[in-house]
């Protein structure tokens, strides 16, 4: 991954830095079940990217954006100039699959912040009521790094609107935040949200200047200026503190702004031994801690399945909200059962008081494991919710040196959804490589259909982001299964 990835989740950004890769060709069956590829969709239900004359890198990254009229959106960054170049870069899919003319004329553009001198990484994007485009990453160069975020027009030009001045009354499209807090000043942004009001909520972490981190969150304005009635700066960092950690490393993944317009943030917090649990915030809209989240506006979620000899690590790397709900996906150190290190898929959900949800799984959690080799480790890296309450969760399940894109469907008490693939689990292998190698690292829906876009690997440090569309019975996507 890039240097801005961030030690805490390298033992999983690691792995998908070298085979990050993506979905399965699936051929056409008599009858198409929930989950199976819907083979009208790009080709054979597949739908690849074209980076031009650029090499998409092997970074995580490629959320899914679905836009109202049906065509996707996803990015991630492609190598610019040597081995550490970046640009950002984004790519629409039209609403069957095929890359979309109307955006850039080949369906993708890049996005560069630093003039060729470092490297940007696109991780999130958002679309604003009026269709444009907000692309979110980070920018780095001269061993630091900070926000990045553009904003683009439908047809996939920069916004002149937004961002920097340019002069004679125009702007650059960009923008850049620096908490310059020390710590090698490097800050990463790994989300966005839209308010209702059309402000831009951008959240990810900053460096402390004892070297750790904390959570950070900045609020844009429609011109891409910074909010100042968002305590009076515009940015927030949060630090959870946890006993026992040394190198207070808080890291938020996810941003979501909820029904009553609190900015909630979801991620990992260090504890003692270096390990991690589940890490929620939840702010007023002022910026100000909400007190009535766990009485501070912070809560954790351990799975601690480590045991003595493991590292009880647990990493969020998602949420999503359920009307009032709290929903995050992460992976979970279940060494104690394993006996050996492994990792599975986690999934908690808590109240809006900050507390378990009970009649979620056991005590608000659940475990999902596809072991595709002895001990082999499950990732997830997306989830998205239907709106019957259902989940859906993407990500990649390795087996050696090989892996498989996987999305799952939960019902809403956190039990695998026997009518999705086999046993609520569906398994995607597009056979482009060998060994093959894909990563689901997006997940949304177009209508009914559920949509997942990742990273596949083509050839030797050849990647390309992929779409797929999967078969999702209208009886059993809607409210009134």
């Amino acid at each position: 991954m890039g240097k801005n990835r961030g030690k805490s989740n390298s033992v999983f950004r690691t792995q998908i830095s070298s085979f990050v890769i993506a979905g399965a060709l699936g051929g056409t069956v008599a009858c198409a079940a929930n989950g199976d590829l819907d083979s009208s969709f790009g080709a054979n239900g597949l739908a690849l990217s074209d980076s031009g004359n650029f090499q998409i890198s092997g970074d995580a990254g490629t959320p899914t954006l679905v836009q109202p009229d049906g065509k996707i959106l996803t990015c991630t960054s492609v190598v610019t100039g040597g081995s550490s170049g970046r640009d950002m870069y984004v790519a629409r899919f039209t609403a069957s699959g095929h890359l979309d003319p109307d955006f850039s004329f080949d369906g993708h553009v890049t996005i560069d912040f630093d003039g060729g001198a470092g490297s940007d990484y696109c991780s999130a994007l958002a679309l604003q009521p009026d269709g444009k485009i907000v692309v979110v990453g980070t920018t780095s160069k001269n061993n630091s790094a900070d926000f990045a975020v553009a904003r683009l027009k439908d047809d996939g030009t920069l916004d002149n609107m937004f961002g920097e001045a340019a002069g004679g009354g125009l702007r650059t499209g960009k923008t850049t935040i620096d908490f310059q807090r020390g710590g090698g000043d490097s800050d990463s942004a790994t989300s966005v949200a839209i308010q209702k009001d059309g402000q831009i909520v951008v959240a990810g972490y900053a460096a402390t200047a004892s070297g750790g981190r904390d959570f950070a969150v900045v609020r844009l304005n429609g011109d891409g200026s910074r909010d100042s009635s968002f305590t009076l700066t515009g940015k927030v960092t949060l630090g959870f503190n946890l006993p026992g950690s040394t190198s207070k490393d808080d890291v938020a993944t996810s941003v979501k702004v909820d029904s009553a317009g609190r900015v909630v943030l979801g991620g990992s917090a260090n504890k003692i031994g270096g390990n991690n649990d589940f890490a929620i915030a939840r702010l007023l809209s002022t910026g100000l801690p909400d007190d009535d989240f766990d009485a501070d506006g912070l809560a954790t979620v351990a799975f601690d399945l480590g045991g003595a000899t493991g590292m009880n690590n647990d990493q969020a790397f998602a949420m999503t909200l359920l009307g009032d709900k709290i929903v995050l996906v992460g992976a979970a150190d279940i060494s104690a059962l394993a006996q050996t290190s492994n990792y599975d898929v986690a999934v908690a959900r808590l109240l809006p008081d900050g507390s378990p949800d009970g009649s979620f799984g056991t005590s608000g959690k659940t475990l999902l494991s596809f072991d595709l080799a002895a001990n082999a480790i499950d990732q997830p890296f997306a989830v998205a919710a239907q709106s019957n309450g259902k989940l859906l969760v993407g990500g990649y399940a390795l087996a050696g040196s090989a892996s498989d894109a996987f999305v799952v469907r939960l019902n809403r008490d956190g039990s695998p959804d026997n009518e999705f693939g086999a046993q609520g689990k569906k398994l995607f292998d597009f056979a482009l490589h060998n060994p093959s190698q894909q990563a689901v690292t997006g997940v949304g829906l177009q209508g009914t259909q559920v949509i997942a876009t990742g990273t596949v690997l083509l050839g030797t440090n050849l990647y390309r982001q992929f779409a797929i569309r999967m078969e999702n019975d209208l009886i059993h996507a809607s409210e009134f299964d």
